[in-house]
């Protein structure tokens, strides 16, 4: 009930603290922290997909640009773990792009980015806002509550979401159009 409650936790000032994060920390953990936002993966997770997306040769086989997501799938050891899963992340090539960094660039890691917050800037960080905004959002703009939960590696328990339900032709375009105007929301001054 504190989120019904509690104003530091509605959307709003959610996307304002990540909004902070961001232009506090610039460049590649910016660049990270609105990536996590975006694809409603947990902090470690979207620190792994951006590295991932900076190997040589792995993007052309992570990214698949016919679907236009990111195939988490394809590196269980990373994205499938037992409590914790995330199976696919639907992504533009202009979200890909945002993420490439120098081949000289070593990609932060989830605590380096913290840690910048907190003694760099002197704010609390606190990434597990990404998922909440995202989630938040997509089911602001409709997409359903199972959706949601299946791009955010929670497998839903009923039979129905399980073994038959099938999700329709627009449901891509659905969730990129929503992620689009989250992404407008964030570069918003």
């Amino acid at each position: 009930m504190e989120r019904f409650f509690n104003p530091g936790l509605s959307l709003e000032s959610m996307i304002a603290k990540v909004k902070q994060m961001i232009s506090v920390l610039g460049g590649h953990m910016g660049q990270i922290v609105e990536f996590c936002v975006l694809t409603g993966l947990r902090p470690s997770e979207a620190v792994e997909s951006v590295r991932l997306l900076n190997l040589p040769l792995v993007p052309s086989h992570y990214y698949n640009p016919k679907r236009q997501c990111l195939e988490h799938f394809r590196y269980p050891d990373i994205f499938l773990r037992t409590t914790k899963k995330a199976y696919i992340s639907f992504v533009t090539s202009d979200m890909i792009e945002y993420c490439k960094m120098s081949h000289r660039t070593q990609i932060p890691t989830y605590n380096s980015i913290r840690l910048a917050c907190r003694k760099k800037h002197g704010i609390s960080m606190d990434m597990r806002y990404c998922r909440k905004i995202f989630a938040s959002w997509l089911h602001k703009e409709g997409i359903s509550d199972i959706t949601v939960d299946m791009l955010q590696g929670r497998t839903p328990k009923s039979v129905l979401a399980q073994h038959y339900l099938t999700p329709d032709s627009s449901l891509r375009d659905r969730v990129l159009e929503a992620v689009d105007k989250l992404k407008s929301e964030l570069d918003a001054q």
